[in-house]
């Protein structure tokens, strides 16, 4: 018997706790890429009420690009080394293969990248919904990658 098999998996609820604990991550993300971008394109400018940062056009769209690999790439980094990012383990979840194995850095870059899709048209609705329509409770990326989110 898989370790799965006995495991609980979690839906939308815990979840989407988890994310929004994760989220507070992002946010430190998006000024670490914020930050690069203005300091490589020399858009930073200091002053007597602090360091500011406006990014448009060229600048911004790198800023972007940037942000969304950092985010990716703490998810997947996180969920192959240690099963599981900040909020998964505030709420003590854990990612697994469907065999109840820590998942390869493959599938954690597999289940992150599809989380671009799970995320349209807006609020994870696509990833919500196949959540509801799995017996594992799995988002697509999930699917995809062959894993699956269990209590820890």
């Amino acid at each position: 018997m898989a370790a799965t098999d006995r495991a609980e998996y979690c839906g939308i609820g815990i979840r989407g706790v988890a994310i929004g604990i994760d989220s507070f991550v992002w946010f430190a993300l998006l000024f670490v890429a914020i930050t690069v971008t203005g300091v490589v394109t020399g858009q930073v400018e200091t002053g007597a009420q602090g360091v500011h940062t406006s990014l448009s056009g060229t600048p911004g769209s790198i800023a972007l690009g940037l942000w969304v690999v950092l985010t990716l790439g703490y998810h997947a980094l996180c969920e192959w080394r240690f099963g599981k990012t900040i909020g998964k383990a505030l709420v003590n979840i854990r990612v697994a293969s469907t065999d109840g194995s820590a998942p390869s850095l493959g599938a954690a870059l597999i289940r992150n990248v599809a989380r671009l899709v799970d995320w349209l048209p807006s609020l994870y609705l696509v990833g919500i919904a196949g959540m509801v329509l799995s017996d594992r409770r799995q988002r697509l990326g999930d699917r995809l990658a062959g894993t699956t989110v269990v209590s820890d």
